[in-house]
């Protein structure tokens, strides 16, 4: 028993002698790494409290308070790899709240990803959440034409070259909790910034992407929140992929009928720069929706919220093709207290701007958004966003949007106010 005792007395010294060797850093975060270099850990986290209150029209969404997001996140190396896992608390069950869950690997001079996270496309999806000039990203991104579909698992690859950057990445067409399926895609982005200095930056990109859902894929769909978040939205293509909404025979009041499959492709370009406090982006986005189904037109109105538009037959319905969808949008921003937006060359995105003094920065903001559908007549919908956003430290952050909607479709003109507490380490 002594003999024991003396053994797991020597394992324990061993064991705080170990412990007491790793290195602790707290400069901007909490960081440890092993006296041998070969693990490290890093816990960050983000909170957004927002609150969200509606000028109705048609619709008659509730105003309300919620946490938009909750997240933990832990990433750093373990022998040569890189990794990272992050949880959003606010997304409900545990799988709908991964974001990023990932391993990654130096690879001809860039890094390998096999995981969870975001295919490459968009500028406006590549910016961080707690980065964005407005509380909610641009109908050319995961909050517009890849509803649902903002992180994929797969396999990619990233690099930085100079003033460039590439990524590209290979994905089943699967978050952490859709339903297993073997739909496949891949996606690519390139930029270029050929200026970048500590006053000015230039910013170019393009971005391409292909979907093919199929064997128990879930549907593809363009959806509009016209009017923020929590508020009205508007349903602008869809592609029914593998999944059977439901059959009726000819002649009922509600059917859906067609070939499941087809396929999503969509082509981005991006324009965006910096002069001292002085910023600007733009996008514009092309996607091809491919599909072929009937529905009838009580099914339709349930779906797009409002009567097809043109003429449906009576007994097969209303007949839905490939639809093109094309979405752009401009926004910018002056930062009154004279800071600057520094760019992010290895995200090919733009960062917050950093108080200059203890008194925190102002930015005032605006957005025009637009998605439409030109397939099937007067499917629209535009949001413009007038913000101000107060950065008390480069951590904490308060924003205030009006968002003026517009759904040319239904006629809805739904506006919101949104207030968002955040902080971010």
């Amino acid at each position: 028993m002594k003999r024991c005792s003396g053994l797991c007395a020597l394992i324990g010294a061993a064991i705080i002698q170990s412990a007491a060797a790793d290195q602790a850093e707290t400069k901007d975060g909490l960081k440890i790494t092993s006296d041998d270099g070969n693990f490290s850990a890093e816990l960050g986290g983000r909170i957004h409290f927002d609150t969200y209150l509606f000028d109705r029209d048609i619709e008659d969404p509730v105003s309300t308070t919620e946490f938009r997001r909750a997240r933990i996140s832990l990433s750093g190396k373990a022998w040569g790899w890189k990794y990272k896992l992050e949880q959003d608390f606010a997304a409900g069950d545990t799988l709908s709240g991964f974001r990023d869950a990932y391993i990654a690997h130096e690879f001809f001079s860039g890094d390998i990803k096999i995981g969870l996270f975001k295919p490459y496309r968009s500028m406006d999806e590549m910016t961080s959440s707690n980065e964005l000039t407005v509380m909610e990203r641009s109908f050319s991104s995961g909050s517009g034409l890849y509803d649902g579909r903002q992180r994929q698992q797969g396999i990619g690859w990233h690099n930085v070259w100079d003033c460039t950057t590439f990524g590209i990445m290979g994905f089943n067409t699967r978050n952490a909790a859709g339903p297993r399926n073997e739909g496949v895609g891949a996606a690519g982005r390139f930029t270029w910034a050929p200026i970048d200095d500590t006053l000015n930056t230039v910013h170019l990109g393009i971005s391409a992407s292909h979907e093919n859902p199929n064997r128990d894929s879930d549907e593809l769909e363009a959806v509009a929140d016209y009017a923020g978040r929590r508020g009205p939205t508007q349903l602008i293509a869809l592609t029914p992929g593998d999944e059977d909404f439901f059959f009726g025979d000819y002649g009922d009041d509600a059917f859906y009928f067609g070939n499941s499959g087809g396929h999503v492709n969509a082509l981005g370009l991006e324009l965006a720069g910096s002069h001292g406090p002085f910023y600007a982006q733009a996008e514009y986005a092309y996607a091809d929706y491919r599909g072929d189904y009937a529905i009838s037109e009580s099914v339709f109105e349930d779906w797009f919220d409002a009567s097809p538009g043109f003429g449906c037959d009576p007994i097969f319905g209303c007949s839905i093709g490939d639809q093109d969808v094309h979405s752009w949008y401009l926004m910018g921003s002056w930062m009154i207290t004279g800071e600057h937006k520094p760019y992010d060359l290895k995200k090919g995105a733009f960062r917050s701007a950093k108080p200059r003094s203890g008194w925190g920065a102002w930015e005032l903001a605006a957005r025009y958004d637009t998605i439409e559908n030109r397939d099937i007549p007067g499917l629209e919908a535009n949001s413009t966003i007038l913000g101000v956003n107060y950065y008390h430290n480069p951590q904490v952050r308060f924003m205030l949007n009006l968002v003026f909607g517009d759904d040319k479709f239904t006629g809805d003109e739904t506006k919101q106010m949104a207030i968002r507490a955040q902080m971010s380490w």
